[in-house]
């Protein structure tokens, strides 16, 4: 059975994340910081309005931030009752990959800190990282997060 996925662009190197997941792809936006998130939080945005996190993938791979007002993009995601968005460099497509394309990730590689990647796929001598946005976070940072938008939309 085929799987579909949205691929993008980090730093020249091409991810992917599951189609169901996400719920948008918006254009870069006002992102408001957030005092004492987590460092890779960029802030809250106001998306038809919810208010939802905005998480830096390039701090995620210890990457300097990077905005290009054309191509950066907001790819929304929705889990487990939780809905944020993923800052990216570029959205390149949709595509599907047929089950033998994808395999999982090389033991050798996969440790707490690469947990977030949970199959890489083989399109045409391409390999794409796919992403679980659920294991994306570090430590705590997830509930500092969540945290830090309950007290936000309280104020």
């Amino acid at each position: 059975m085929a799987e579909r996925n949205i691929i993008f662009r980090i730093n020249g190197e091409e991810y992917g994340i599951d189609v169901q997941l996400v719920t948008a792809i918006e254009p870069i936006m006002d992102i408001v910081p957030v005092p004492n998130a987590p460092a890779r939080v960029l802030g809250l945005m106001n998306l038809r309005g919810e208010v939802i996190p905005v998480y830096s993938l390039r701090k995620r791979f210890l990457l300097e931030e990077y905005t290009d007002p054309i191509n950066t993009k907001l790819i929304v995601t929705r889990y487990q009752d939780k809905r944020i968005a993923f800052k990216v460099d570029e959205v390149l497509e949709i595509t599907d990959f047929e089950e033998e394309a994808v395999t999982n990730m090389p033991l050798i590689v996969k440790n707490e800190n690469t947990e977030y990647v949970r199959a890489v796929a083989n399109r045409q001598g391409r390999l794409i990282l796919l992403l679980n946005p659920a294991t994306m976070y570090e430590g705590d940072e997830e509930e500092q997060m969540m945290e830090a938008l309950k007290q936000m939309q309280g104020a």
